[in-house]
């Protein structure tokens, strides 16, 4: 696996992940991770990409970080988006306050309301004109009191639901942060896949409900960075795994897996810290809250890639899409790849934006977000690219435990087909699967007595791009 691209940051941003990694001695990409999803979250309501003359993107993110207790997930989390939280206890503030207010204006504007309607009743009882209360109602019913906003844009422990309920009535710009993602996924919000695909993509998003009014999410954003652990994480591969790739939702992910070799546990010794310690992560933060402060903007701002920019970028693209053929390097993530162009574009944004304001996106941006996003991508054809071949996944690991039960090295086809993985036991599905485990060299198929198929240990049955995938066996 490649070195994670820390240089490929730009210097201020490097810098801060390095003052990071001094705090927290924390891993690299979880910290990366995070820095970059709290710029996701703190500019995505303030500026688009254009992406190409006919495409204008979002520039939000994306983010799964599976990483084992003891990580310092929580820590790092806390640490980055500590001006986002403290935005949001002060929202919660100012909140209570204006409700409380909210509440008395809209008992008084009820009781004129009832007033007003009580003299009309009462005229009309009678056979007498209303005009004059008529208009007054008219007049009154433009006076009800406005329901306030909270500006909240942190969300973890909240129903679909509610999230979209909120988006609708307060922020529309959001961020389903976790440090410990199980809230979000017991909570079913990543089930709820549709939604979140929408507005990744920057689309509107209809909620029909039964019990109330229906409504519409307009311009919504959200930045996504879920922390988990291994475990959970699998769980929910189990239940939701082929839908969330199915959907293309893991193809808009930028993915990591903090194993061991990322892993920092056993070498975050007590060390002195460094003169100028915390000094660019105490800018950053300066940074989000001017950002945070300006994002009350009706328009977003849209940036563009300078000529050579977009000349890099095309070529990015073309490569990309070049690797999907039969063969090429993405062969297995031809989802994740085909949305990989569009995060490069996204983040090629936040970094400029971040270093220049709203000048054309140069091609020195284009070339780090490439180099951080294909580290990602990386990621997600070892996480992912095994989902693709659930089926063969299954098949190679019951076979293995047939050859070690009977301690033999074959079995007849129409044998798997009896005694094998339900999902392969009817229809054609299992001829596919053969092949191309016999085309990967993990088995031979050989015709033996009376025209019988035989299914045999091939040179890469133990050594694979299905048997590197483990961890997502059942």
């Amino acid at each position: 696996m490649n070195r994670f691209p820390l240089n490929a940051f730009p210097q201020d941003l490097k810098e801060v992940i390095l003052d990071l990694r001094e705090e927290t001695q924390a891993p690299e990409p979880l910290i990366a991770s995070s820095v970059l999803s709290a710029l996701s979250l703190a500019l995505q309501d303030k500026l688009d990409i254009q992406v190409t003359t006919s495409i204008q993107s979002p520039v939000s993110l994306f983010f799964l970080v599976i990483a084992n207790s003891g990580e310092r997930k929580t820590s790092v989390d806390r640490r980055v988006l500590a001006p986002i939280y403290e935005h949001d206890r002060i929202s919660a503030q100012n909140y209570e306050v204006l409700m409380a207010k909210y509440s008395a204006e809209h008992k008084i504007w009820k009781a004129k309301e009832k007033a007003i309607l009580a003299s009309i009743e009462k005229k009309a009882k009678k056979g007498l004109a209303t005009e004059l209360e008529d208009a007054q109602y008219l007049a009154h019913s433009k006076l009800c009191p406005k329901l306030p906003k909270n500006e909240k844009r942190i969300y973890n422990n909240v129903t679909p639901e509610a999230l979209q309920l909120n988006m609708f009535l307060h922020q529309s710009n959001i961020g389903l942060i976790a440090d410990e993602g199980a809230n979000i996924l017991d909570r079913k919000v990543m089930n709820d896949l549709s939604f979140l695909n929408s507005i990744w993509d920057g689309h509107s998003f209809q909620v029909e409900r039964k019990t109330m009014q229906s409504f519409q999410i307009e311009n919504g954003r959200i930045t996504l960075s879920v922390m988990v652990q291994q475990a959970i994480f699998e769980e929910y591969l189990k239940k939701q795994g082929i839908k969330a790739k199915g959907s293309g939702f893991f193809a808009r992910c930028l993915p990591v897996l903090i194993d061991e070799q990322l892993s920092t546990q056993g070498s975050r010794f007590i060390r002195d810290y460094s003169n100028n310690h915390h000094t660019y992560i105490e800018l950053f933060h300066q940074k989000i809250c001017s950002y945070l402060k300006a994002s009350s903007q009706e328009h977003r701002e849209c940036v563009a890639f300078d000529p050579q920019a977009e000349l890099e970028w095309k070529g990015i693209y073309n490569d990309i899409e070049e690797q999907l053929r039969r063969g090429g390097d993405y062969e297995n993530i031809r989802d994740t790849a085909s949305k990989m162009a569009n995060n490069i574009a996204r983040l090629s944004a936040l970094l400029s934006y971040f270093e220049r304001g709203t000048a054309p996106i140069d091609k020195v941006s284009v070339g780090q977000a490439k180099d951080i996003c294909l580290w990602y991508m990386e990621q997600a054809n070892n996480l992912f690219g095994a989902l693709e071949w659930n089926e063969e996944v299954k098949l190679l690991d019951w076979l293995d435990y047939f050859y070690r039960r009977e301690n033999c090295n074959s079995i007849r086809k129409n044998d798997i087909r009896k005694y094998g993985p339900n999902s392969l036991r009817r229809g054609k599905r299992l001829d596919v699967v053969l092949q191309r485990l016999e085309r990967e060299g993990c088995i031979d198929i050989e015709q033996c007595e009376r025209q019988s198929l035989w299914v045999c240990q091939g040179p890469t049955f133990f050594n694979n791009s299905y048997t590197k995938k483990q961890w997502f066996r059942n």
